[in-house]
């Protein structure tokens, strides 16, 4: 496989079949009213034909996973997320349906999920189309290169994920995965930064944590976009001065060169005083690039 270089500005144009993608759906008169009280953002006031980012959380506020989240029709909401995480989400949610009028179910050997970029004629961000059979969803164009997810019966993309997770990774949307679950309140992996929380809903689990977070204004980590001359992956260590961890790697693509692009969650402090380093005190060290909806590697 060959991928491009992670400093390139442009990425291939292309659909991409995204492998690691899983897909939830919850149906049901009232599956809205159970999803709202589950996740973090607005379910209830979201419009058919819209999509939206949310974080599923513990009750100690740490994200179980965040989803791509859209409703399909008013009683069928659709939730993309990684696809190792998908048994155990379903399985936790079934637990708290109750008598609730809700089916929650593992579709993601029903569908094939791909990634386009550069598409003609593609959903604007957040907006979700019916397109011949497929369901289009909108996302936000990275440096220019439009981008959307293809919902399919049958298969519609070529390769594997690399090129859709380094768009992500430029657009600053983590991906949580097996290695990064439990480990971020939503502020630290920017959800509030991409509108995945909203913070004038009502309960759900996690949100006093999440709440408290954003309204005493003591989010310590943050997440930001690096690159780094070595091979990285989610859930690696981070290091600052005086050889303490201060972070952990999110995502992370690597090329054939060896070097990496990579979302880290650390402290603000860290990334502003010392060199922040990859797996070990002496390890290589990261090189900050600005994330779209940041004016600053720091803000």
């Amino acid at each position: 496989m060959t991928i491009c270089p992670v400093d390139s500005p442009a990425l291939p144009v292309g659909n991409y079949r995204l492998s690691s993608w899983g897909l939830i759906q919850v149906s049901g008169a009232d599956a809205v009213a159970f999803l709202h009280a589950q996740l973090s953002n607005d379910l209830s006031g979201l419009p058919v034909g819209r999509a939206q980012w949310t974080a599923y959380c513990s009750p100690k506020g740490r994200m179980l996973a965040g989803f791509l989240a859209w409703k399909q029709r008013p009683d069928l909401v659709c939730l993309a997320c990684d696809r190792e995480l998908v048994a155990a989400l379903v399985k936790r949610m079934r637990m708290f349906v109750l008598r609730a009028k809700v089916v929650v179910t593992d579709v993601s050997s029903d569908w094939a999920l791909a990634g386009a970029i550069g598409r003609a004629g593609q959903p604007a961000p957040m907006e979700v189309v019916e397109d011949g059979g497929s369901t289009l969803v909108g996302l936000t164009a990275v440096a220019g290169q439009t981008r959307c997810l293809v919902v399919a019966a049958a298969g519609s993309g070529a390769g594997d994920d690399w090129v859709w997770q380094l768009a992500q990774i430029r657009a600053g949307e983590v991906w949580i995965t097996p290695a990064t679950s439990e480990q971020f309140v939503p502020q630290m992996a920017n959800f509030d930064a991409i509108g995945g929380i909203n913070f004038k809903k009502g309960c759900y689990p996690g949100q006093e944590v999440v709440a408290r977070t954003h309204y005493r204004g003591a989010v310590k980590r943050r997440m930001y976009r690096a690159r780094v001359g070595a091979p990285a992956v989610a859930g690696v260590p981070l290091f600052a001065a005086q050889a303490q961890e201060c972070g952990t790697v999110a995502n992370a693509v690597t090329d054939d060169t060896g070097r990496s692009e990579l979302l880290a969650v650390i402290s603000s402090d860290s990334r502003d005083s010392a060199p922040v380093r990859l797996g070990a005190p002496e390890g290589p060290p990261l090189e900050f690039i600005d994330l779209p909806y940041m004016s600053s590697p720091s803000a």
